[in-house]
């Protein structure tokens, strides 16, 4: 039997939140893993990350299982640690077909393809269907020509793309992600929630695409415009078995839009109701397509966190440059319901767009507090603006020279020649246009001050270990200085104000 081993590096996925003692399961890598073991194919999944793995463990897990595939599901995060990963399997057995796939893999096949010599085959789009045909020629022992949206190396190293395939219309014809392959209870993943609580989560995603157009986004490229959904049913069906196997108290929907369809939201949490399911729950909304009564149902049904993109606060930069074309003011109207109905509202906005002015990017600033003024209990996520392969913002930034022309996401080397802050983001790209470090790092520090979530030592710690080049230490230090400038300020304040408490 055809034996395929299935990877999270050691060092996940990276993203900040999820770095300090809690994770999700790889619904990615397991959505491939019940796929192709209803084909009939032998699967180890490796949660390196949850597991603790050190290199030396991965490479004994890899020699022990003895693969005839190994893969792992990639982010522009942990690319290098997957290109490691690859690099390792030839090592232990050049025979071991190596494979890639993941978002960052859909929109930088070519340019990992080649570069990194070690990989055979990168998996563009929708990897279910595409990784079990690969499988199975595998195993006759046939040829890669025929698998679609495959970029694979012939035995003279030429690299070929097989074609795009078709995007899955049924999704509900796909079996429940395979959870029962990963050790569930090494998942530290717990929610707190507006009364104090830490709920046992699970994530779930009941969709796939996007319909909109925002330029930083590779949703669209990677599962298209056009958004497919399972049926309300399934969805909470697989809530039921979330529940009833796995003690699941909290639902995360990580559905790009859960709101996409306003009839189909409402069926889920009619039966969400209908059958008293004892959730809590989060998901992302389009607050442009949401109404009140939904909003109504929805807490009703167990909704508590409602993530929005609001991105900028400048309405130019917001419609012209990012290609989100919602009113403000209706960000402000759901913060009004979120207090009113009981739901806490999870703003997400970025500093640092193309073309953005100083007093632009201070319109930010004033919208969070014009939201915290609507509903006191707004919360926020805020980043400066990454740059990620095969999105229109990549074409901005190279033609800016803000990414050189020439810049190789498969190359370690060329991280020098970007700016980046890999300790709270990875080694992804930032995008600095008009406005300077300073002007940046104060928008993130003033920010950070007047919410009082300041830099840690931990984050410190891990900012020096990742210096990548003399460019990345100004960066930091200009960071730095500005947290410090802020905190003395914070002090001094207190200090006047004990003084005033005395007199």
């Amino acid at each position: 039997m055809t034996k395929i081993q299935l990877f999270v590096p050691p060092q996940g996925y990276v993203a900040q939140r999820w770095s300090e003692g809690t994770s999700m399961p790889p619904l990615g890598i397991l959505f491939l893993t019940a796929v192709l073991e209803d084909a009939g194919f032998e699967v180890d999944v490796v949660p390196a990350d949850v597991l603790g793995l050190k290199w030396p463990d991965v490479e004994r897990r890899i020699r022990d299982f003895g693969p005839d595939i190994l893969g792992s599901t990639t982010t522009t995060e942990n690319r290098f640690d997957s290109f490691r990963l690859m690099e390792l399997a030839k090592r232990i057995d050049p025979r071991i077909v190596t494979v890639l796939g993941g978002p960052h893999i859909s929109m930088a096949a070519g340019d990992t393809m080649r570069h990194i010599t070690a990989l055979d085959a990168a998996v563009v789009g929708e990897g279910e269907v595409t990784l079990r045909e690969l499988a199975q020629a595998v195993a006759a022992g046939a040829g890669l020509s025929k698998v679609r949206g495959l970029n694979f190396r012939e035995n003279d190293g030429q690299v070929v793309f097989t074609g795009g395939r078709d995007r899955i219309e049924d999704l509900d014809s796909l079996p429940y992600p395979a959870r029962h392959r990963v050790p569930m209870d090494r998942y530290n993943f717990y929610v707190k929630v507006p009364d104090g609580r830490a709920l046992k989560a699970q994530n779930i995603m009941t969709s796939r695409g996007c319909p909109f157009n925002c330029y930083f986004c590779a949703t669209p490229a990677n599962w298209g415009r056009r958004v497919r959904g399972h049926s309300p049913e399934r969805v909470v069906e697989e809530i039921e078995h979330l529940v009833r196997e796995y003690g699941a108290e909290y639902i995360w929907f990580y559905d790009d839009t859960l709101n996409y369809n306003l009839q189909r939201l409402h069926r889920i949490m009619d039966l969400i109701i209908e059958r008293k399911l004892d959730i809590k729950f989060c998901s992302e909304f389009r607050i442009d397509l949401v109404d009140k009564p939904l909003l109504e149902k929805m807490v009703r049904a167990g909704l508590v966190w409602a993530h929005f993109g609001v991105e900028a606060g400048s309405e130019r930069v917001r419609r012209e440059v990012v290609g989100k074309n919602f009113d403000i003011e209706e960000a402000y109207r759901f913060a009004r319901w979120g207090r009113e109905l009981g739901f806490v509202p999870d703003a997400f906005l970025i500093f640092s767009h193309h073309t953005e002015t100083w007093d632009e990017a201070q319109e930010t600033i004033a919208v969070m507090e014009r939201l915290r003024d609507a509903n006191p209990r707004t919360d926020f996520a805020t980043a400066i603006l990454h740059v990620y392969p095969g999105t229109p913002l990549e074409a901005i930034a190279k033609e800016e020279n803000i990414i050189p022309a020439d810049f190789s996401w498969s190359r370690k080397k060329d991280l020098k020649r970007v700016p980046l802050l890999p300790a709270a983001q990875g080694y992804v790209p930032l995008f600095k246009d008009r406005l300077t470090w300073f002007q940046i790092a104060d928008l993130v520090m003033r920010w950070s001050a007047s919410h009082k979530r300041y830099l840690s030592r931990s984050k410190l710690r891990a900012a020096l270990k990742t210096l990548t080049s003399v460019r990345a230490l100004g960066i930091y230090s200009v960071f730095f200085l500005t947290m410090l400038r802020y905190r003395l300020r914070r002090f001094r304040r207190k200090s006047v104000s004990q003084d005033s408490d005395y007199d």
